[in-house]
């Protein structure tokens, strides 16, 4: 049987590969068919803001609740690893995708949004590796006792 903290781990990543996939759909959508933009009018900051808060936010936040109040396991540090790396990942990708758009005046923080959430990809990795050390740290205590 799974615990709390393995099961919010599960819904990190879920959370990530939902902001990494939607983000794919959003900035091909905004490439639009044969590279000549979206066929409507769209306002790209407030569309993607709608996409970090319903995914990525609460992905961050869960794992920073599951950092300090969770007992962890090496099960739930490990997902939470997979989700940084998920995240590094999906952002490398589509810093590929952002130079196709030409119909569309990005923001500048769109433009460099890759980048930003990669380092969110790294604080996720850095978080992973924290729980990591806890836990192996407690489990060498008690062998030793």
């Amino acid at each position: 049987m799974l615990k709390s903290g393995e099961w919010l781990s599960i819904a990190i990543v879920g959370l990530v590969f939902l902001f990494v996939v939607t983000s794919i759909g959003f900035f091909n959508f905004l490439i639009g068919p044969n590279g000549s933009g979206p066929s409507t009018t769209v306002e790209p900051s407030s569309a993607y803001i709608q996409v970090i808060f319903i995914s990525l936010a609460p992905a961050v936040a869960l794992s920073f609740f599951l950092r300090v109040l969770s007992e962890g396991s090496k099960l739930s540090t490990i997902f939470v690893l997979t989700s940084g790396i998920i995240l590094i990942f999906g952002m490398i990708y589509i810093s590929n995708l952002i130079p196709k758009i030409n119909e569309v005046e990005l923001p500048w923080w769109i433009y460099n949004s890759p980048w930003i959430f990669s380092g969110f990809g790294i604080l996720l990795l850095g978080i992973g590796y924290l729980n990591f050390r806890r836990v192996s740290s407690r489990s060498v205590d008690t062998l030793h006792k």
